[in-house]
């Protein structure tokens, strides 16, 4: 008897496939003008970006990653001395003198390297996709986006997706790492930039992720239905 192949996410339908369902879903109301016939999601925090018009329509985690430099290039120079006499005294002060040479060279490099820009990690939390933009719920507190505060923004991969835009602090550039990326793009760029190429090629859905959800619809384990899973398909072609 053959060893039983254990389940991977592919032959379950995950929170990942979900959130990938709920977001293809709106897209078809935002095509059709009629997002606001979708319950809105209650939320504990007061919304500050549209009003009475105002809806929240999912909510999940995020992880935030900002690119910038943990360090200014400044090290601490150590400037010490050593006075030794007697026998041997001239070749202890030159050992001490190369000591301190090579600490400051490392700490120089870790300097350097410091101040090298990277992709860091800064915030966690709970993300909020609404109608007028986004909040990002975190232990630093309640932060508001709207969608005219991105100026940029691309999906980089699979719940992935890159930020460029203005903050109150000043411009920033973001990775916002959530099973709701896909959803905050399709969003966004709906209302600021719709002749995107990741939009207009919707490229924003994963192929191999409509694959897997044809798959479910054809095999009828509930849900999406395939009346659904074709509706869908259909009003986004």
């Amino acid at each position: 008897m053959g060893k039983k192949r254990e389940a991977t996410d592919d032959d379950q339908w995950t929170a990942r496939d979900q959130a990938l369902w709920t977001t293809a879903e709106l897209a078809v109301l935002v095509s059709r003008g009629q997002l606001e016939q979708r319950q809105a999601i209650p939320v504990p925090f007061a919304m500050r970006l549209g009003g009475t018009e105002e809806r929240i329509v999912a909510h999940g985690g995020f992880q935030l990653l900002a690119w910038t430099s943990p360090g200014d290039g400044s090290y601490m120079h150590n400037n010490g001395m050593m006075l030794a006499t007697g026998k041997g005294g001239l070749a202890m002060m030159a050992g001490f003198a190369a000591v301190q040479a090579a600490g400051n060279a490392s700490r120089r490099r870790q300097a350097a390297d410091m101040a090298q820009p990277r992709w860091i990690p800064i915030d966690h939390g709970t993300l909020a996709v609404g109608n007028f933009g986004f909040y990002l719920h975190s232990p630093t507190g309640i932060h508001a986006w709207a969608w005219d505060g991105i100026h940029m923004a691309s999906l980089t991969g699979p719940g992935q997706l890159t930020i460029d835009g203005m903050s109150e602090n000043g411009p920033v550039k973001w990775i916002l790492n959530s099973h709701w990326a896909e959803l905050v793009f399709m969003l966004w760029a709906s209302v600021c930039n719709p002749t995107h190429p990741q939009m207009t090629g919707r490229t924003w859905l994963p192929q191999d992720w409509l694959t897997k959800a044809m798959v479910f619809a054809m095999s009828n384990q509930g849900y999406p239905s395939h009346t659904a899973f074709q509706e869908v398909v259909r009003e986004l072609r």
